[in-house]
């Protein structure tokens, strides 16, 4: 099989896995970029979101899509006195992150820790979170661009689905102090990825160039209500 054959057998397992999957995949390169919006809506976490269930905070740092994505997933059974939080970092993108050669396919390029925190530590959170503004409405008709850096939080909390963005137009990103609190149970080893102003040539033309690299993901994503308008 050449490169092109085993090109396009990948690329339709990637849209049948797509279609199957609808909770992230963010583990998986080949997968993640078919499920993205739906992650960043957090469709998962709505679904299962009743008086009761598990408490899910999910935070996604947006480092321009091609350069870094962290995101922070967080569960806390009822009455629990702590909580786990699940830390990923990697490139958005099919294409930064898999590669095919000889030996068949390799993916690569996600870093991943697991992590039990105190209660003290997700109280931190919360209050980081409200700090910011996270209890006010979405504000509506945000848009977020995937060649800027930016912010994502949801929580569910006994059967309540909160959402809100932040980007350099509402907020100081570089400062969120909710960042901090997080990186206590971020074990990843990955250095987070410093807001800076991106050199873009042309969005129209879908390139964009950060530092010293070139970039070709751009898209946008613009909030709703309580969410994302998909």
């Amino acid at each position: 099989m050449n490169v092109l054959n085993r090109l396009f057998t990948f690329g339709i397992l990637a849209a049948v896995l797509a279609s199957c999957t609808s909770e992230g995949g963010t583990s998986n390169p080949l997968v993640r970029p078919f499920e993205w919006f739906s992650y960043a809506n957090g469709d998962d976490i709505r679904k299962s979101c009743e008086p009761g269930t598990v408490s899910r905070y999910r935070m996604i740092y947006n480092g321009l899509y091609d350069e870094q994505i962290r995101t922070y997933n967080i569960s806390q059974w009822p009455g629990a006195k702590e909580a786990e939080q699940i830390t990923r970092v990697f490139k958005g993108g099919i294409s930064t992150d898999w590669s095919i050669s000889s030996a068949g396919l390799n993916i690569a390029g996600t870093h991943t820790s697991k992590k039990i925190i105190s209660l003290k530590d997700l109280v931190a959170i919360e209050k980081a979170l409200i700090k910011e503004g996270f209890e006010q409405p979405a504000i509506k008709g945000q848009v977020l661009h995937s060649d800027e850096f930016y912010w994502i939080a949801m929580v569910c909390r006994d059967g309540v689905f909160k959402y809100y963005a932040w980007t350099d137009r509402n907020a100081d990103i570089a400062k969120l102090p909710f960042r901090e609190v997080l990186s206590k149970g971020d074990e990843t080893g990955i250095a987070f990825l410093e807001p800076y102003v991106p050199i873009q040539y042309s969005r129209n033309s879908r390139y964009y160039s950060g530092r010293g690299r070139g970039g070709s993901t751009y898209f946008t994503m613009q909030v709703g209500d309580n969410g994302l308008d998909l």
